[in-house]
């Protein structure tokens, strides 16, 4: 009785994963045929002394039907604001490297996130501190630059 009981728990929970996964995957292809143009969504950034290093992470979404590229990163609060990525280096370090140009094919989303691609915010001209906000502009190579609004958090 204890076996059946078990073999019935795992069915139902398998059942549940398959139902919830099915409607993750319906909402984010909905979300793709929705969308228009390059979209920038959830960002946000960690709080960073003047003088010191941030960094910030979002969403690029490109809904257009042409493959774009992300060429540059702008905003008043650092010197030097450039797209980097984190990578595992050949005797198991992590290490981060500049990203000059990001390809954002068409139809799909980049996720900026920590220890992945994100924006290296260099020689910060501002205190920024849990609450604040600040612009980022993006440029691309074929879309209009997009400016976002980030607010800084823990």
């Amino acid at each position: 009785m204890k076996t059946f009981a078990g073999l019935f728990l795992t069915a139902i929970t398998f059942l549940l994963f398959v139902s919830c996964q099915q409607e993750a995957n319906e909402e984010n292809n909905t979300a793709a045929i929705q969308g228009e143009g390059i979209q920038v969504s959830d960002a946000w950034a960690r709080p960073g002394a003047e003088g010191r290093m941030s960094a910030a992470y979002f969403l690029v979404s490109n809904f257009n039907v042409e493959d774009d590229k992300l060429l540059s990163v702008d905003t008043d609060v650092a010197r030097t604001a450039e797209v980097h990525e984190s990578y595992e280096r050949e005797e198991g370090m992590m290490g981060m490297r500049e990203v000059p140009q990001l390809n954002l094919p068409a139809q799909s989303t980049v996720r900026f996130e920590q220890g992945g691609l994100h924006v290296m915010l260099m020689d910060l001209t501002q205190q920024l501190s849990d609450g604040d906000m600040f612009k980022l502009t993006l440029a691309f190579e074929k879309a209009d630059s997009v400016t976002v609004d980030v607010p800084v958090r823990l």
